[in-house]
């Protein structure tokens, strides 16, 4: 890969990154909000799907995260 397609991809890698985390960010918060006051009222079962969602969210951020780290490698 040239340099210069290096540094586009790059680019458009982090700026995805920068759409996850306006995106993620709040869902990841909000989820771990509704948790946290779910915790003494809510099922178990209630309670897993909250976090499995919250884990969710956390994966898809984690995965544009490794995309922008990968990126970076390749452009060295």
């Amino acid at each position: 890969m040239s340099e210069e397609r290096g540094a586009r991809h790059l680019g458009r890698t982090i700026l995805s990154l920068l759409v996850a985390v306006d995106q993620r960010c709040p869902a990841i918060i909000g989820q771990a909000h509704v948790l946290y006051h779910a915790c003494l009222h809510a099922s178990p079962n209630d309670l897993t799907k909250m976090f499995a969602q919250l884990k969710r969210e956390a994966d898809d951020l984690g995965g544009a995260i490794k995309q922008v780290e990968d990126a970076m490698k390749n452009t060295r």
